[in-house]
């Protein structure tokens, strides 16, 4: 803004020039963008992982960017081999449990899980949120195309992977003793056994990531999709394999790690990770990538040192959420852990491939409007995320959960795993299948976080999702009807714990962006679960009618029903969905028609678009970077975090650059290719402002040579601009230099832009003075055979002394002498178009200055200016301007670390009490005695939530028992004074009667001993007995699970003793969860009866 004197400038006068300094800060303005309709899933996203062979191609043959049709083909061989990886990996899991059977595979699974775990926390979530997309970067930007950050990265990776992988095949026993309880129902001693084969694959899982990635930079995709394939095929063979050789593993027998099926199962599955890793050497060594060692860390690496770390504690909550439930399920019964990954592997299915394929067009968009502050753009790509995720995944949501068992037994119910167990997964799947719809919101809200470079908040938002999740895991065993259901109510407390995180992330974005257009999606949900809630019943009544004649098949049976009503369950959704009015309707409709074999049914794809961001690059490479991990992965799966250093600059006020050392702050100009800005340089001891071009090579013409050529030319033109510094040309005092982009730091010149300056009436000799400093500094240029470049007035400032001046000096590979004159000859004359009256020398000198020596027309507009007693322009200097955080950077706004964590915890406690409700709501609803929640269970849960905070187990109940015997004169001895042994009076007891002969267990004996059942509030996990009695009796503690008589020499042995004079201390090991114990009197103080005044037992 000017403030011009409106009345006419006598000569001599100086024309002042002010531009008032914003009161506060704020960011520059940026120019609007263009509305962007919502995301068409009808055509092949802009990116992907097929994309980055645009951006990674290579300079060959003009810009080396990869033909349409290469890059179609490259989706179409990625689209298959995802979902033949997938296929097979689903067939390699079911493999698992029905060849070695629920309880093997719950030891094979748990050990066979370690390797993602440690490889997730030591590489493998910092490879995929920091490194890949700086290894993006990197390839396009280093004039070496990365080579040298390739194998810094390869070799301090393999490093440390190795080591790792050492630490942790030495510590396998410690490591699955943190995942499994030692008194638990699976077998340690194997896992561990299978621990010490399965851990190498630690470093290979490395290997793959990190080759994976720097092939997807090269433009080579079709490797990494295939080789999981490889992977899976090698597992499934080991299977088989077992399978056909005679003998099986004993579940209850402690295995070493030599026995012979031990090692085919180990190292079998860890050659097929071998092999993974492998396949993608020949590739890179193609593409020419160096793999020699190269010691060192990236200057961009070490930035990252504070995100590292947030993100490394986001994966350590989640896997201590994991470690929970495993233990907590394999305490409970020796198939839980099986069926809590299967379910959970059942669930990743329809996600993998609806809810990605859907999402793929949304995922970069959403990001780079985030990492740009574009907060409307950012509640548009939520609402149709969240629009699209409700729309495919609650019909898939609520067919799960009506058919969970038939998809069971379909799936699972064959050779050694056997139907009810089939049973219980089913159960579990019904259970947890909601969880699919908190799942993939929680995916789209951190998306929009790690964009905001708000590392922390996904850290917080996942330890709400543990809290939850862990809290009602340890509820879920004391409210089960049966131990061996407690893994039903774990999956469900996953899901609540994803609830948890989706309210959170929710309330955040709101306090962030605004209205979230929740009322769009509430109607699309309201729709989904609508026209499900018709398909459902339908399709359970051809169920139910098809179970008739197809019972007697067994699990064959089970998928002819399941697929027959799976089919009436979509057609009935879909025929009511088509009629909703729905765009995400018609936008399913065509994504789904990109998946192989359903291409035919919907209408042909556009050609991919020629433009591909790098940040879409970094994206598909990061998202590559997990696919090696087979098996449960414990934390959802992180974005890639949009980094400085990771990303191209925001170009806002208050973005830091080159690793903090500029903050921009105001931007100053652009031209195609070129952006002009004041920077705060905070390098060296003090800090000063400069000027900074910052130059993409890529967007500017240069014909005849490649980007990196123009870009280097352009690198040594700016230098050499630095020796001719003087009036009219600022010093360029650095150029750092890039492959394709670079930044030219300049002095900063004070005083104005010119633009600012001719928009005020000037004086004409004042006008003359400034041009003919601009002048001079041509004719410099020219002698030195040298060009400044001058294609704008963009690109001049006038400064505080009234000299015309280049600030923002970047010479165009098409820069020549002839050019900078013709273009300081329009800058003058347009000048004097602002100026009123120049004299008849001003308008020849200008008139001539096109074709003139540049130093003759300086010398004549100096002489003809102070004809004029001129004494030149004087400008005030713009106020610098300390603009702090663009709103781009901003973080939640208002949300103080202590109001942070108070939404977190009212959300926690909401969810909790949601779960309790739904647990009762579910337990009085419920009329099936196979049902995981029963109302007695969910009624002793208060008293056994007390029982379970106390050391001490409350015994509900004792009763005398004893064996089947046909013996009537075998029978009770005194029931009456049963409850005596345990009423909290050691003066009353229980006796049993008076024998003349010791109880002898054998056939020959009269009777093998007597027996007090008792029972507790909720399943129990006995540590340890404590009895008062008669010295002398002989007291086992045995395992039982229910009141029945049965033989007492089946009863597992849990401890002994000999009671002594007072109380006597029993020590038990292995017990399992129970709400039954038995103690058995096996052997009598002759000749007097047994006596037990007091039982009591604690807690392990």
């Amino acid at each position: 803004m000017s403030d011009p004197d409106p009345s006419p400038a006598p000569a001599g006068q100086r024309d002042r020039i002010r531009r008032p300094a914003p009161p506060a800060p704020v960011p520059a303005a940026r120019a609007p963008r263009p509305a962007q309709p919502a995301p068409d899933l009808s055509r092949p996203p802009t990116g992907g992982r097929t994309a980055v062979a645009e951006v990674a191609a290579g300079e060959a043959g003009g810009d080396g960017r990869a033909s349409d049709a290469e890059v179609m083909r490259s989706t179409g061989s990625m689209a298959v081999a995802t979902l033949i990886s997938r296929i097979t990996g689903f067939l390699r899991n079911t493999l698992i449990g029905i060849t070695l059977g629920p309880a093997v595979a719950s030891a094979f699974n748990v050990a066979n899980t370690l390797p993602n775990l440690i490889t997730e926390i030591v590489l493998g979530a910092v490879l995929t949120s920091l490194v890949v997309p700086v290894l993006v970067r990197a390839e396009r930007e280093d004039p070496d195309r990365g080579e040298a950050f390739i194998r810094r990265l390869l070799t301090v990776a393999l490093t440390l992977l190795g080591v790792v992988t050492v630490a942790a095949v030495a510590a396998a026993p410690v490591l699955t003793r943190v995942n499994l309880d030692a008194d638990g129902e699976v077998n340690v001693v194997m896992s561990t056994a299978f621990a010490f084969l399965l851990l190498p694959q630690i470093i290979f899982y490395g290997v793959f990531a990190l080759l994976m990635a720097v092939l997807n930079t090269k433009g080579v995709f079709k490797p990494g999709a295939w080789a999981p394939v490889a992977n899976n095929v090698v597992a499934i063979a080991t299977l088989l394999l077992y399978w056909a050789l005679p003998g099986r593993l004993d579940p209850d027998r402690a295995v070493p790690v030599t026995d012979p099926q031990v090692l085919l199962l180990g190292l079998g599955t860890t050659l097929g990770v071998v092999v993974q890793a492998v396949i993608l050497v020949p590739p890179l060594l193609r593409a020419g990538v160096n793999l020699r060692p190269l010691w060192g860390i990236d200057a961009r690496i070490r930035q990252f040192a504070g995100m590292g770390v947030a993100i490394v504690a986001y994966v350590a909550i989640s896997q201590s959420g994991y470690i929970v439930t495993t233990r907590i399920a394999s305490l409970a019964d020796a198939a839980a852990p099986t069926i809590y990954q299967q379910s959970w592997l059942l669930l990743q299915v329809p996600y993998g491939i609806i809810g990605v394929t859907l999402l793929t067009a949304i995922m970069p968009r959403l990001s780079r409007n985030a990492s740009e502050g574009d907060d409307a753009a950012v509640v548009r790509d939520l609402a149709v995320g969240s629009k699209l995720t409700m729309l495919a995944l609650i019909p898939v949501v609520v067919f799960f959960t009506v058919f969970g068992r038939q998809i069971a037994n379909a799936l699972f119910a064959y050779g050694r795993f056997p139907a009810e167990v089939a049973d219980i997964l089913g159960w579990t799947l019904s259970f947890s299948s909601f969880t699919l719809i908190p799942y993939a919101l929680v995916l789209l809200h951190l998306r929009v976080f790690y964009a905001r470079e708000e590392a922390w908040t996904p850290t917080f938002i996942i330890f709400g999702i543990t809290v939850v999740k862990v809290l009602l895991s340890l509820l879920a065993p004391l409210v089960a009807a049966k131990p061996q259901l407690t893994v039903v109510l774990l999956g469900a407390a996953n899901g609540f714990g994803f609830v948890a995180g989706a309210v959170i992330g929710v309330v955040l974005l709101h306090r962030t962006l605004g209205p979230l257009r929740g009322g769009e999606v509430l109607r699309t949900c309201l729709w989904a679960a609508g026209a499900s809630a018709v398909g459902a019943p339908v399709a359970f009544v051809v169920e139910h009618l098809l179970g008739g004649p197809l019972g007697g098949f067994g699990s064959a049976g089970y998928v002819l029903r399941t697929a027959v009503a799976g089919v009436v369950f979509l057609g009935v959704t879909g025929v009511v969905l088509m009629r909703a009015p729905l765009p995400e309707v018609r936008t399913i409709a065509a994504a789904l028609g990109r998946m192989p074999g359903l291409s035919r049914l919907a209408p042909a794809a556009e050609e991919a678009p020629e433009e591909v961001t790098e940040a879409v690059a970094a994206g598909a490479a990061g998202d590559a970077a997990a696919l090696g991990a087979d098996g449960v992965l414990a934390s959802p799966l992180l974005p890639p975090m949009p980094t400085e250093a990771a990303r191209p600059p925001r170009f806002v006020p208050g973005e830091m650059i080159r690793g903090g050392r500029f903050r921009l702050i105001s931007a100053e100009g652009a031209r195609p290719g070129m952006r002009f800005w004041r920077a705060m340089d905070n390098s060296g001891a003090g800090r000063r402002e400069v000027g900074l071009v910052f130059v993409d090579a890529g967007r500017l013409p240069h014909p005849g040579i490649t980007s990196a050529a123009a870009a280097q030319a352009m690198i040594s033109a700016a230098r050499g601009l630095g020796e001719l510094a003087g009036p009219g040309l600022a010093e360029v005092t650095e150029v750092i230099p890039g492959r394709t982009e670079f930044i030219v730091v300049a002095e900063w010149i004070p005083g104005a832009a010119l633009a600012a300056v001719a928009s005020d009436r000037l004086n004409p000799e004042a006008a003359a003075l400034a041009a003919a400093g601009l002048f001079d500094a041509v004719a410099r240029a020219g002698e030195a055979g040298a060009a400044l470049g001058l294609d704008g007035a963009e690109r001049l400032r006038v400064s505080v002394d009234g000299t015309l001046t280049l600030a923002f000096p970047a010479p165009g590979v098409d820069a020549d002498p002839a050019a900078d004159r013709a273009a300081a000859a329009r800058v003058l004359e347009g000048l004097l178009d602002d100026c009123a009256a120049p004299t008849r020398a001003i308008r020849a000198a200008a008139a001539e200055a096109g074709e003139a020596d540049p130093a003759t027309t300086a010398d004549r507009l100096r002489e003809a200016a102070w004809a004029g007693s001129a004494d030149g322009l004087s400008v005030e200097p713009e106020e610098a301007r300390t603009t702090g955080t663009g709103r781009a950077l901003a973080p939640a706004r208002g949300t103080s670390r202590r109001r942070l964590w108070g939404i977190g915890g009212v959300a926690v406690g909401l969810v909790l009490v949601a779960a309790l409700v739904a647990t009762a709501v579910f337990a009085v609803l419920n009329r099936s005695e196979e049902a995981p929640l029963t109302p007695d269970s969910v009624r002793r849960g208060p008293g056994a939530v007390e029982d379970a905070v106390a050391q001490t187990a409350t015994i509900t109940s004792v009763a005398e028992w004893q064996p089947p015997n046909d013996d009537p004169l075998a029978g009770p001895d005194n029931p009456e004074a049963a409850p005596l042994a345990a009423d909290g009076d050691p003066a009353t007891a229980w006796s049993s009667s008076v024998y003349a002969a010791q109880f002898d267990p054998s056939p020959a004996g009269f009777k093998p001993g007597i027996g007090l059942l008792l029972e507790f509030k909720g399943p129990v996990r006995p540590g340890g007995v404590e009895i008062l009695g008669s010295p002398g009796a002989t007291v086992q503690i045995l395992a039982i699970d229910s009141p029945d008589p049965v033989d007492v020499a089946t009863l597992p042995l849990l401890g002994e003793a000999v009671l002594g004079e007072g109380r006597t201390a029993i020590p038990v090991r292995g017990a399992p969860a129970s709400a039954h114990l038995l103690v058995w009197v096996s052997a009598l103080p002759m000749p007097d009866a047994a006596r037990i005044n007091e039982i009591t037992v604690t807690r392990k």
